[in-house]
């Protein structure tokens, strides 16, 4: 059985967490992948009106084998900690909206993944999300890589702060 994992995307605008999400699940949709986007917003899933029955969905999701994109515009660094742990395997992709922090949004500490929305450069978030999977072993690497040599220092050096590398 493949191993999943869960992506936690975060960040302190609804709209920008949904567009990075969706990205990330069309982008393994497209290389074959098992996913499941998990939104408050889904048609099915508004009956998970608590992160909690949320994210225990993401758990046994993953538990099975599928990559689980968690699309919640968690506020609190605590919260999100929490996720952490009930979740295990959890690649945080931070969405930071050009221009600065506002709404009592509480930033991480570290995110395996940063995402400065709208997203101008050369590698979107999307990109740099599937390459951390890619350098964890989770995901098989696309030949012939889209990453700069910048993008593939930042994702190394994040990983490296995680302690995974």
């Amino acid at each position: 059985m493949t191993e999943g994992c869960t992506l936690l995307v975060s960040g302190p605008v609804a709209a920008d967490v949904e567009r990075v999400a969706l990205e990330i699940d069309s982008r393994l949709r497209a290389r074959g992948v098992p996913t499941e986007l998990v939104d408050p917003r889904t048609p099915g899933v508004g009956a998970f009106h608590h992160e909690g029955a949320l994210l225990f969905a993401a758990a046994a999701l993953t538990r099975h084998g599928i990559f689980t994109i968690v699309a919640l515009p968690i506020h609190s660094r605590t919260a999100r900690d929490r996720a952490r742990d009930i979740l295990g395997r959890l690649i945080e992709v931070f969405v930071r909206t050009e221009g600065g922090i506002g709404g009592g949004y509480e930033p991480p500490l570290r995110a395996e993944v940063e995402v400065v929305f709208p997203d101008h450069g050369a590698g979107t978030g999307a990109d740099r999300a599937l390459r951390a999977l890619e350098l964890l072993g989770l995901l098989e690497p696309v030949e012939g890589g889209a990453y700069s040599e910048d993008e593939e220092r930042e994702v190394i050096k994040r990983l490296k702060a995680f302690g995974y590398l």
